[in-house]
C-alpha cells in the first residue's frame, strides 16, 4: 500500500489519533493481530502517522499497519446490490464512512453492472471480475480472458481433454445470498497483445440471462483526461476478492477480508498517481481475484479505470478509462 495518501486530510488523521485507544482496544481482541504484545499508544500512533506523510514509513509494526488499513481502508460486503461494513470487529473512520454515503446512490446504481466470471470445464470454477462497458459488452483483464481464451486468427474458447471451457458472469455471488443471474459469455471480441502494458480485454455476452432476466446497464466511463491535481480523488473498488496468492500475507488477507472471499465487494481508496501511458495507481484494498473489477469515481458514479493488478505493500494499478473507450471504439464492432 503507498501510505502517503492516508492522511492527507487532516480530519482523517485527528479521527485516527483521537480514536486510537478504541482502536488499539478492539484490535488486542481480535486472534491474528501481531505487534500488540509491546502495546499500542497513541504516541507510537503519531510516529507513524507523521512517517507515513513523508514517505518515510517503513512496513514493521504488523499491528499498527493493519490497523491503519482496516480502519482507513475498508472492505465493504455487497449484499442486495447495497453495501455495508463488514462485521469484523474493529472500528472503522467515520470521516471515510460519510464519502461512502454521500456516494451511495452512484454506488448503488453501477453495483449491478460487475459480476463474476465463471468458468466451466475448467479445473477453477471462477477467474476474476468484468463489468458492463457498453450493452452486450463486458470489460475485463486480458490475463482473465486469457484463462479461458487463445489467439487464433481471432480469438476462440480454450479445450481442455476434448472439452470446450465456457465462461459466464453472474452478477450477484453476494455473501449469504442465495440470488444468481448468469449471462454466457459468447464471444471474445479482443485481447491486447501481450506486449501492451493496457491489460484488457473485451466480452460479446448474451443478450439474456438463463433465466430469461435482461442484461444490467453500461457502466458510464469517465473519459476526459485525468490532471495532476486529480491525485486523491476518491474511488470505490467493485470487484470479486479472492484468497490471494503466494504474494499476499494470509494473516493480512484473515485480518481484512474477515476470513470472506469470493463474493462481490466494496473498497474504498484514492487515486495515488497517474502515468502518461494510459495508467493509474491507486491505494484501495484489493487480492487475487479484483482483476478486472471496475474502479468507480465517488464523485461522478463513472468508471474512471479497469483494476489488472496490486503489489501487496505497495501499490493498485489500473488502465485509465479513457484507453478502455478508445479499445471498445476500435474493435467492439
Amino acid at each position: 500500500m503507498d501510505y502517503r495518501r492516508l492522511f492527507s486530510s487532516k480530519a482523517i488523521e485527528q479521527e485516527f489519533l483521537d480514536r486510537f485507544d478504541e482502536l488499539a482496544a478492539s484490535a488486542a481482541a481480535i486472534p491474528g493481530f501481531e505487534g500488540l504484545e509491546g502495546g499500542l499508544t497513541v504516541d507510537r500512533a503519531a510516529d507513524a502517522v507523521a512517517q507515513m506523510n513523508e514517505g518515510t514509513w517503513a512496513s514493521q509494526d504488523p499491528g499498527l499497519e493493519a490497523i491503519v488499513e482496516a480502519f482507513l481502508r475498508p472492505v465493504h460486503l455487497v449484499q442486495r446490490c447495497t453495501f455495508r461494513s463488514a462485521a469484523d470487529g474493529l472500528p472503522k473512520s467515520e470521516e471515510i464512512a460519510a464519502v461512502l454515503e454521500e456516494a451511495r446512490s452512484a454506488l448503488e446504481a453501477v453495483i449491478p453492472s460487475v459480476g463474476r466470471i465463471d468458468l466451466h470445464n475448467h479445473r477453477n470454477d471462477w477467474v476474476g471480475t468484468g463489468w458492463m462497458v457498453e450493452p452486450g459488452t463486458v470489460v475485463t483483464n486480458r490475463h482473465v480472458a486469457e484463462v479461458f481464451a487463445e489467439r487464433t486468427a481471432g480469438f476462440a474458447f480454450r479445450h481442455i481433454s476434448g472439452r470446450t471451457i465456457r465462461a459466464t458472469l453472474d452478477w450477484y455471488h453476494e455473501h449469504l445470498q442465495p440470488e444468481e443471474s448468469r449471462f454466457r459469455v459468447t464471444e471474445v471480441v479482443w485481447m491486447e497483445p501481450d506486449a501492451s502494458l493496457h491489460d484488457v480485454a473485451l466480452l460479446r455476452i448474451a443478450e439474456t440471462g438463463e433465466d430469461g432476466e435482461p442484461l444490467p446497464p453500461p457502466i458510464p466511463l469517465m473519459t476526459e483526461e485525468l490532471a495532476p491535481a486529480d491525485v486523491g480523488r476518491w474511488i470505490g473498488v467493485i470487484g470479486y476478492p479472492g484468497r490471494g496468492n503466494w504474494r499476499d500475507s494470509t494473516a493480512d488477507r484473515q485480518r481484512i477480508f474477515d476470513g470472506v472471499y469470493e463474493c462481490k465487494r466494496l473498497a474504498a481508496g484514492q487515486l495515488t498517481s497517474f502515468t502518461p501511458d494510459g495508467l493509474v495507481a491507486h491505494d484501495a484494498t484489493t487480492l487475487g481475484g479484483n482483476s478486472g473489477s471496475a474502479v468507480i469515481d465517488l464523485a461522478t458514479g463513472k468508471a474512471v479505470a479497469l483494476h489488472f493488478a496490486g503489489v501487496p505493500g505497495m501499490s493498485n494499478h489500473a488502465v485509465r478509462a479513457s484507453v478502455v473507450q478508445r479499445l471498445v471504439r476500435t474493435h467492439n464492432r
